[in-house]
């Protein structure tokens, strides 16, 4: 999903869209508002698309798959890395208002972890006592640590860091 990583990019942004290009398979060009645009093909023809709109397209995807397991929703909650800018995060809201969805938010994909982590081991955790957990997040293009305190009754993200150019692609 490279194309999450171009959301909210300008063609000034050149440092990023150079490191992105290095892994990409389709050609980046200017649009209007110094937009980026992904040249692709599709069924022999040459279409430009934004990093919105193809997320769009990937979002009404994945809503098919739910749809035709007989889960329907237009209300979502996304994850997105946690050193999304604001422009970033507009972008994929963007995206979801192009794929006709509903997000009622923006969640960071290391509290979304926590959240999950402390869903379920609820149980385990002592109301008094924290038990602080590190969660690694060593994906295809990027790495993200966090430290998270968690009591049977609440979470406190303690420390995050992030490299958005660090993953398991500069490695061999």
């Amino acid at each position: 999903m490279f194309f999450s990583r171009l959301l909210g990019l300008t063609i000034d942004c050149v440092e990023q869209l150079k490191e992105e290009e290095t892994f990409m398979t389709c050609k980046t060009v200017p649009l209007q508002n110094k937009k980026v645009g992904l040249e692709i093909v599709v069924h022999g023809e040459t279409l430009v698309l934004t990093p919105e709109q193809i997320m769009a397209t990937y979002l009404k995807k994945l809503q098919l798959f739910y749809e035709n397991a007989g889960i329907q929703a237009k209300d979502i909650v996304i994850s997105v890395p946690a050193y999304f800018s604001t422009i970033e995060r507009q972008a994929m809201l963007d995206a979801c208002q192009i794929a006709e969805l509903n997000p009622i938010r923006l969640i960071n994909e290391c509290t979304a972890s926590a959240l999950a982590y402390g869903f379920f081991r609820k149980p385990e955790l002592d109301e008094k006592i924290s038990r602080n957990v590190v969660f690694v997040d060593l994906g295809h293009s990027k790495c993200t640590v966090s430290v998270v305190d968690f009591t049977s009754k609440k979470m406190k993200i303690l420390a995050h860091t992030s490299d958005r150019n660090f993953g398991g692609r500069k490695m061999d």
